[in-house]
């Protein structure tokens, strides 16, 4: 085994462009390069889209209004500019990730 040394930045604010990634199907909040620094709630994937690590962009994610499996837009980690783990409450992650993965099951059929 190696062992190695990294430095996690102080703010936990990953760059898009470095090699760290999150676990597959990790809530995060994400910081577009296209979109003026607007922080959004994307889940991670890995090999998705045509083979690629992107981000599946879900928007401003509220208990009240649910998004479709259409309005989730995908996002190649090249086009991250910063990205994060969210950090939800475990109850709430668990119960967000049932919900994404019903909306995915749902685009399939």
């Amino acid at each position: 085994m190696s062992k190695v040394q990294i430095k996690i930045p102080d703010d936990r604010w990953f760059r898009g462009e470095w090699q760290f990634r999150p676990q597959d199907k990790q809530l995060c909040v994400v910081i577009p390069k296209w979109c003026d620094g607007l922080p959004m709630i994307a889940q991670y994937r890995r090999k998705s889209v045509d083979g690629v690590d992107c981000f599946h962009i879900l928007g401003t994610m509220s208990l009240i209004s649910r998004f479709q499996p259409s309005d989730i837009k995908y996002q190649a980690i090249s086009h991250i500019r910063f990205w994060k783990p969210l950090g939800l409450p475990a109850d709430v992650n668990e119960w967000v990730l049932a919900e994404i993965e019903k909306w995915f099951e749902e685009d399939e059929e």
